[in-house]
């Protein structure tokens, strides 16, 4: 049994070149950074004198411009390699973020928080298309496992470390991601290797190719080939597998939308938990984001994208149905767990699908354009159940999280599988 756990971690190991290794890094130490500042950011701005509904408008001026960011990203992606466009988002976090260390009043704040904003949703899409760029398609899912393993290896360290910094002034924190960010945009900048075209592997699953819905393969009649008029595709036709694969994420964004409006409150105010849980309860997603992310990616590069984008979903599932049956307190802890594993697999294996369906030359503002437009489910999940919380009460969020979820499951019934058929 030790033999074959050392045997999957060598096969794990020797997936990993030099290219991802470095990235794995970078989104380590990005990740440490955000997650020592993101807890403390509503207590540092209550603190430099900003109104709750201030508050408000620094989360979605912070969306907005990540929208931006990562449409920019998408379209500058022919014109700037995205192995320059991270150095670049990450200075314009980390500038951001040193500025707000300077703060002392609530409108200064929120410009500078929408500045991070900025920078990170061009990193964001950097990140994914230079992945997609130096990876066969056959390794595309592991691929994104491992580097959001890395990243949520941070996330663990990151509260630890920021509960540490702030106990004597709040500002520190910050300074401390604008110098994590500026390692990472100057690593990025030094060490990571230059993109390559990625090989397609002969063991490729043919409905993995991403060849259109329409194209018919007609077996050769007496070794002569076929003449076949060629037909230029509708704008319709191209653009409807990102049209399939962007629903998932609109809907799986507007369930965290609802989850992370009403989390708190449901768990202090309805379950009656202390404070306590609600900041240690991100722990088990990073870890299961770890110790189960990088083993489910790999499985979905062999058995399926989808049917993994699937499974993972469900996983996230089986956690906002413990929050709504008050399960106790272990159940709710394995759940995140396990709800960590499958964000992670879930996530991984829904970029290797988006990648897959924009080979051709349209990668990159395919990639920014469904990225983006995938954050308008948040704001359409935090306005629904904040309108559900108002007339029904706080269950009302769990159970909105929770249909939201299944309704992204059932859309995945409109994207073409891509299990291989032996």
């Amino acid at each position: 049994m030790l033999s074959s756990a050392r045997a999957r971690a060598g096969a794990i190991a020797a997936g990993i070149d030099r290219s991802i290794a470095i990235l794995a890094l970078l989104s380590f130490i990005s990740q440490v950074g955000v997650s020592i500042m993101l807890p403390l950011l509503p207590l540092y701005a209550v603190a430099v004198g900003a109104t709750p509904a201030e508050v408000g408008l620094m989360v979605s001026a912070f969306s907005v411009t990540s929208t931006i960011g990562q449409l920019a990203s998408g379209f500058l992606s022919s014109r700037i390699s995205a192995r320059r466009q991270m150095p670049l988002g990450q200075a314009i976090y980390a500038t951001g973020n040193f500025l707000i260390a300077t703060t002392t009043a609530a409108l200064p704040l929120i410009t500078f928080r929408a500045m991070s904003g900025l920078g990170g949703g061009l990193t964001i899409i950097a990140e994914r298309l230079y992945i997609a760029r130096v990876t066969v398609q056959t390794r595309l899912a592991f691929t994104n496992g491992v580097v959001s393993a890395a990243g949520s290896s941070g996330s663990v360290l990151g509260p630890l470390l920021g509960a540490v910094l702030a106990v004597h002034d709040l500002r520190v924190p910050f300074v401390v991601v604008g110098c994590t960010a500026s390692i990472a945009g100057v690593a990025a900048f030094l060490f990571l290797p230059a993109e390559r075209p990625a090989p397609v592997s002969a063991q490729m699953p043919l409905a993995a190719t991403a060849l259109p819905e329409s194209t018919e393969l007609v077996p050769d009649l007496a070794g002569e080939l076929p003449v076949v008029a060629e037909a230029q595709p509708g704008r319709w036709a191209s653009i409807q597998p990102l049209v399939r694969i962007g629903l998932w994420s609109v809907l799986f964004n507007a369930s965290y939308g609802s989850w992370i409006t009403t989390f708190g409150p449901y768990s202090t105010q309805v379950l009656g938990l202390p404070q306590s849980f609600v900041q240690l309860f991100f722990a088990p997603f990073g870890l299961g984001a770890i110790i189960l992310g990088p083993i489910l990616a790999r499985l979905a590069d062999r058995t399926g994208r989808r049917r993994m984008v699937a499974f993972g979903t469900a996983l996230v599932l089986t956690n906002t149905v413990a929050l709504i049956v008050a399960a106790p307190v272990a159940i709710l802890y394995a759940t995140a767990l396990l709800a960590g594993g499958g964000l992670a697999a879930a996530g991984s294996s829904w970029f290797a699908l988006l990648a897959v369906a924009t080979e051709g030359g349209r990668r990159g503002r395919s990639f920014g354009l469904v990225s983006a437009l995938s954050n308008l489910g948040v704001i359409a999940g935090a306005s629904i159940v904040s309108t559900a919380w108002a007339t029904i009460g706080l269950g009302a969020g769990m159970v909105s999280a929770s249909v939201f979820l299944v309704l992204a499951i059932a859309s995945l019934a409109l994207v073409p599988s891509d299990r291989s058929r032996g």
